[in-house]
């Protein structure tokens, strides 16, 4: 279902912006019913403050995938920060623990061949000019132990080459940047660590998941939305 509104959305914007609409206040409702509305009311508010292009049960699962990573030992990490909406719900719900923020802030590398996915182009044009370092420093400016490193990624991970992670959120839309993370954060993951990743329904996310997992005996547990993630044994 996901997967065909993302391809609604980006065919037809105005009935994309509708269906979209819809879907989201359903999600919305759905979330008040069964969970805590302290958490439904934060990613309410997170995407009234930024361009947030979570939807309400994608948001959700990265805060419950936080929350329960909190009581391992290990740094949190995520590469594909944009406006700074998921870094806020990761702040909200980490704790004390470290949260290293990857990104260029300028927007996405070039697509290749294996990222197939409609809508790249026009992603990488309209992401270069809505966001900045400063910006974000900014949104998320009353957290602690937040580290920034501006630049295209593996190139500015040298100051976490030493450090253990417990939770890693990727949000990076291509294959080799997917690929890149992967190769760096799963060997650095704690056993029990999570790697969860946004947009699992892009080809090109996909296949850097199936061709680095194949070989290591490790499930990639998809969820009900584009996103999905893997459990370090």
């Amino acid at each position: 279902m996901s997967n065909i509104l993302h391809k609604i959305t980006y065919s037809s914007p105005y009935v994309g912006r509708l269906v979209g609409y819809f879907y989201t206040e359903i999600q919305f409702k759905l979330l008040e019913f069964y969970k805590d509305k302290k958490i439904v009311d934060l990613i309410r508010l997170v995407k009234k403050e930024v361009n947030f292009a979570f939807y309400p049960f994608e948001a959700y699962n990265l805060y419950s995938i936080v929350k329960s990573q909190r009581n391992l030992d290990g740094d949190i990490a995520e590469v594909g920060v944009y406006q700074g909406g998921s870094s806020k719900i990761i702040c909200e719900t980490k704790g004390d623990k470290k949260l290293h923020l990857f990104d260029t802030f300028q927007g996405l590398p070039d697509v290749t061949e294996k990222d197939n996915c409609f809508g790249k182009q026009l992603w990488k044009k309209n992401l270069c000019n809505d966001t900045s370092l400063e910006m974000v420093k900014n949104h998320l400016s009353k957290y602690n132990n937040v580290y920034f490193y501006p630049g295209e990624f593996p190139s500015t991970s040298t100051p976490v080459n030493n450090s253990k992670f417990s939770f890693v959120h990727l949000d990076v839309d291509l294959y080799k940047s997917t690929k890149d993370c992967l190769e760096f954060f799963y060997p650095r993951l704690v056993p029990g660590g999570i790697i969860l990743t946004h947009d699992y329904h892009s080809e090109g996310v996909k296949s850097a998941f199936t061709e680095f997992f194949s070989e290591k005996n490790v499930s990639v547990i998809e969820l009900t939305s584009p996103q999905c993630m893997v459990i370090k044994h």
